[in-house]
């Protein structure tokens, strides 16, 4: 999980000049990072999920299946 801090420090580390930057003056910063929090915890639950199947499936085919058949708590 990303914390809404790291979110708002990658924010404000983002402040390089680019020609093709998109460049928004009212942005809610606090919002912003919840909504990337949003977006990304799932995904990252997902993953840790896929990768502890692979692991366990290693180990042991058939608790692999099992753990394969639980959806990731996000």
């Amino acid at each position: 999980m990303i914390s809404e801090e790291t979110i708002k420090q990658i924010f404000f580390y983002s402040d390089l000049k680019r020609p093709d930057a998109l460049l928004a003056d009212e942005v809610d910063i606090t919002q912003f990072a919840d909504n990337i929090i949003a977006f990304v915890t799932p995904i990252i639950a997902n993953e840790e999920h896929q990768r502890c199947v692979k692991i366990v499936s290693d180990m042991n085919k058939d608790v692999g299946k099992a753990l394969h058949n639980q959806k990731p708590k996000s």
